[in-house]
């Protein structure tokens, strides 16, 4: 999680990890659950948090979902060999 400023009124939560033998025990969910907890407790004028989640990992998706997070905007990445 991280604050631009600590009067920011807006965080990010860059990735979520859980690796492949441990998914589906809501591990992904407790985690995000306990870093919106502590964000609250220790800098309560934080209002938003902004995340990324790939269109195609439906698991973190629904468990985004489920915390209250909603969709702000596509984003797109790209790459390209040098």
């Amino acid at each position: 999680m991280v604050l631009r400023d600590p009067s920011d009124i807006r965080a990010i939560q860059y990735d979520t990890v859980v690796t492949p033998g441990h998914r589906g025990h809501g591990l992904g969910r407790a985690v995000k659950r306990h870093m919106l907890g502590t964000v609250s407790a220790l800098h309560p004028g934080v209002r938003e948090i902004a995340t990324t989640v790939a269109d195609d990992n439906g698991p973190m998706l629904a468990v985004n979902e489920r915390l209250g997070y909603r969709r702000e905007r596509p984003v797109a990445v790209f790459q390209a060999k040098l």
